[in-house]
């Protein structure tokens, strides 16, 4: 809770009381805040599309309609 609340104040102080700090050089905070927010965001979506594609590739494939039929004929007799 307290790196959530300590995460708001610095979002709240670098986008809205001072955007213009210099940080890096020539960048300011809120281009620095920006700039990693939108890192951290394509990084979850490429995490979460990586895991996807991992559990699609590494499924068992499905028994066939055929086959299902089969056994349910054979366990309904």
């Amino acid at each position: 809770m307290l790196i959530a609340v300590i995460l708001a104040l610095v979002y709240i102080v670098g986008l809205i009381i001072s955007p213009d700090a210099p940080v890096y050089g020539h960048l300011t905070l809120s281009e620095v805040l920006i700039r990693y927010t939108i890192l951290a965001i394509i990084l979850i979506i490429s995490g979460i599309l990586g895991y996807l594609g991992y559990l699609v590739s590494t499924s068992p494939v499905p028994k066939a309609i055929e086959e299902l039929v089969k056994e349910y004929k054979e366990q309904t007799k």
